[in-house]
């Protein structure tokens, strides 16, 4: 037998009610939160920066050519004329620098020599041809049989057995040229040979050696320290 009362059920009808909108107004309560917290979208058309959690990363990196070098450009105007940097023959703020390895490549209209070192920093630089090359030091001719001869002088580098602790903290352990070495395993048309010399005096000198004397450019790049030589061919002059 039903028992209940038209109060009571009136009664929990209201409560039912009330706390349904009670419900209701907490929801719309939080979801104008919600709106208020919420960046408005951007317009069409406007650019959007994404924040720091947003990075996303880009683990693609340029193509490196022949050379280990990215660029496939000359590296400035070629010339005959004797190349001195705007601080020839200052030291500079060097650490550690010495010749390690030599690479070569060929482009469109030029080939290039690359001359890399341990250490860091910054060395002055000339570039000229020469009649007569010499040994640093002992000033014996150096003959390879090219034609032709750039030397290139860099100073402010400093052998390996003559480094304090600060310098060699900044090298790579990667060992020195020998000194007198002649390079002829080089990817080129115009160049024969490179023959590194050991530091002497805090300057290292290299001589390449050439089918002619050719217009060239050359410039020096950090990180490592590298002295790049484009040297132009035939097909440009």
């Amino acid at each position: 037998m039903n028992t209940s009362s038209p109060t009571r059920n009136t009664r929990l009808s209201l409560a039912t009610v009330l706390v349904a909108g009670l419900f209701i107004a907490g929801c719309g309560q939080d979801d104008e939160v919600a709106d208020e917290e919420r960046p408005p979208p951007p317009p069409a058309g406007e650019e959007v920066t994404l924040g720091p959690e947003d990075d996303i990363e880009d683990e693609t990196e340029p193509d490196e050519d022949a050379s280990g070098e990215v660029s496939t450009e000359p590296v400035g105007e070629f010339s005959t004329e004797l190349y001195e940097s705007e601080d020839w023959p200052a030291f500079g703020e060097t650490y550690g620098i010495y010749p390690t390895e030599v690479r070569s490549a060929v482009f469109d209209g030029f080939e290039r020599i690359v001359i890399q070192h341990s250490g860091s920093g910054a060395p002055s630089y000339m570039a000229q041809y020469t009649d007569e090359p010499v040994e640093p030091g002992r000033g014996q001719p150096v003959d390879t049989g090219d034609a032709a001869y750039l030397e290139v002088i860099v100073s402010g580098t400093t052998p390996p057995e003559m480094l304090d602790d600060d310098d060699l903290r900044n090298t790579d352990d990667t060992e020195m040229l020998e000194h007198g070495t002649q390079i002829t395993d080089l990817e080129t048309e115009a160049t024969g040979t490179v023959v590194s010399f050991a530091p002497w005096e805090a300057t290292s000198n290299y001589i390449i050696g050439l089918d002619e004397q050719r217009p060239y450019a050359i410039t020096l790049l950090e990180d490592p320290v590298r002295i790049v030589i484009d040297i132009q061919l035939d097909d440009q002059e």
